[in-house]
């Protein structure tokens, strides 16, 4: 199973919650799916009382991370994984090849630096784009699937940053727009890359701007989007006529986005 196959069964799970109104139940096998889209990433961990799973621990790392730079406070990581698999986590990061820029990481409850290294940030996505997205040129040769994990934690801190600190960065817009081919993981960690660029262009330039891209965004970017819960009711009137041009395909999750968009606003349960 690739990764379009899991982020798909985890949105349809979501979409059955969703129109059931009751809480959704992690599937474990998903697991790093529905930590990577979960409001509370916390307590769909602790939900799902799954067993060690080392790819959820790098999404928590990452969910932390996020918390922070926005300012959040919450139970420090170490005590939501337990003593056991933090020190694992720990290993793990020991064991990266984290380049000195991003040395800081291995520090999983520490600060991010002052100010923030944009820069750096910059540099880590343009490889992404390059040595996995392949989409522009790069100097590195392509990624394989253990570089890509191993380097998700920088990649995820520099979308935050540039979300944070240059938020009209043409690398948002890239990686909106670049799908990775076949070989997405199983994590879909990639693809979690990519709907989060989606969200912060509809945090910046507004649903009615995005809108006009539909026909070149996945349905699942848009998707996460509307099933965060942050979309008020002109937004989604606004994605709901720019998808009257793109029927259901049943692929891609069209399927999905146009049920949940008619659910949301036929059960007025819209962002207020």
């Amino acid at each position: 199973m690739c990764g379009y196959c899991t982020e798909h069964s985890a949105f349809a799970a979501h979409l059955v919650a969703l129109e059931a109104r009751v809480p959704l139940v992690p599937d474990p096998l998903l697991l790093p799916v529905h930590l990577q889209e979960a409001n509370d990433w916390q307590q769909t961990w602790l939900r799902a009382a799954a067993p060690d799973d080392p790819v959820a621990a790098i999404v928590m790392l990452c969910r932390a991370w996020t918390d922070r730079l926005d300012g959040k406070t919450g139970t420090l990581l170490r005590d939501v994984l337990g003593p056991a698999q933090h020190e694992r986590l720990q290993q793990w990061l020991v064991a990266c090849d984290l380049p000195d820029a991003w040395a800081w990481l291995r520090h999983t409850e520490g600060a991010p630096p002052h100010p923030l290294p944009l820069d750096d940030a910059r540099d880590a996505l343009d490889a992404y784009l390059a040595g996995w997205l392949l989409v522009q040129e790069g100097t590195s040769p392509a990624w394989d699937e253990v570089l890509l994990h191993e380097r998700l934690p920088q990649l995820s801190v520099a979308l935050d940053i540039l979300r944070r600190e240059a938020p009209d960065d043409e690398r948002i817009h890239r990686l909106a727009l670049s799908s990775p081919g076949t070989g997405s993981p199983f994590s879909a960690i990639d693809l979690w890359l990519q709907r989060r660029a989606v969200r912060a262009l509809v945090a910046r330039q507004g649903m009615a701007s995005v809108a006009t891209l539909v026909d070149r965004l996945r349905s699942p970017t848009l998707l996460a989007t509307v099933l965060h819960g942050e979309m008020e009711q002109h937004d989604l009137l606004h994605l709901q006529a720019a998808l009257q041009g793109h029927p259901d395909t049943g692929s891609e999750g069209a399927v999905n986005l146009h049920t949940a968009v008619a659910l949301l606003l036929e059960s007025g349960m819209a962002a207020a």
